[in-house]
């Protein structure tokens, strides 16, 4: 059995299955950094192109329009309700082979230009191990440039809703440092470490600001209750349907304090860039 059971398990009977009922909600939000990654990650036409924890599929779609019909994109996840999503979204680029697989420790058949990874590489349990097993996937000069989420206090659409929903409910249980999970790259020196135990050349990872693009309040309030720490906490806690109706109307109240007009928050993550000698 994977190392990568729980998770795998998670995204299959509990995340990917949220994730897929706010799939527009998800998606408009995460565009700009969408964008933030395709900029530099600068994939190019021609190049064999992987895609770690490719989700529903949207950063693969411009992914496979930026290699175009001479290049492809290898996406690989472990869920299955997210894969299926990315089926119907891709079904007309025959550029893309979706793979539904653990990427820790799939063996890929070709060696790939460029590796990419918008926040699917922060659920590893054995993060050297995976990155070990990924760097041997890349040719010879080949790069990896991924994002994953920073601290979670310079992320104030999580951090409000958490503290509200702890508030309310009780602290979460005790986490283990980088347990996998969300915020498992939040610390910089650390991320540097795995790669660097991993093989990889040319290591930088730094804070970038970020601005989530959320639709309206609402949606934010909806995320908020279903993904990430405060919607991990109602599950853990055992909400009920009133009490998670109550903390959705702070949750929307409370961040519009933090969003403009437009229901835009900010947020940062951390971009991670490697070489492969």
């Amino acid at each position: 059995m994977s190392d990568n059971a729980k998770q795998i398990a998670y995204w299959n009977e509990v995340a990917g299955p949220k994730w897929v009922r706010i799939q527009g909600a998800m998606e408009a939000r995460l565009a700009g950094i969408e964008d933030l990654l395709l900029e530099r990650a600068v994939p190019r036409p021609g190049e064999q192109v992987l895609e770690i924890g490719c989700g529903t599929g949207t950063t693969t779609s411009r992914l496979a329009d930026a290699v175009g019909q001479t290049g492809h994109v290898t996406a690989i996840d472990v869920s299955r309700p997210m894969l299926n999503a990315a089926r119907i979204r891709l079904a007309a680029q025959r550029n893309v082979t979706l793979i539904e697989g653990d990427a820790a420790v799939f063996g890929f058949d070709r060696q790939f230009d460029l590796l990419t990874s918008r926040f699917g590489i922060m659920f590893f349990e054995d993060p050297v191990a995976a990155f070990t097993n990924l760097r041997r996937a890349l040719k010879p000069g080949g790069r990896a440039i991924c994002i994953a989420w920073a601290p979670i206090g310079d992320n104030p659409h999580w951090s409000v809703p958490l503290a509200l929903a702890t508030a309310r409910l009780g602290a979460p249980k005790p986490r283990q440092p980088h347990a996998p999970g969300p915020l498992a790259f939040d610390d910089i020196p650390y991320v540097e470490n795995i790669l660097t135990q991993a093989g990889f050349s040319a290591i930088t990872v730094h804070a970038e600001p970020v601005t989530l693009f959320g639709r309206s309040l609402d949606d934010e309030a909806q995320v908020a209750a279903t993904m990430g720490p405060a919607g991990a906490l109602l599950d853990e806690k055992a909400a009920d349907a009133a009490t998670r109706a109550e903390l959705y109307d702070q949750f929307r109240a409370t961040l519009s304090d933090y969003a403009d007009s437009k229901a835009r928050l900010r947020g940062t993550v951390h971009l991670i860039t490697a070489g492969c000698r």
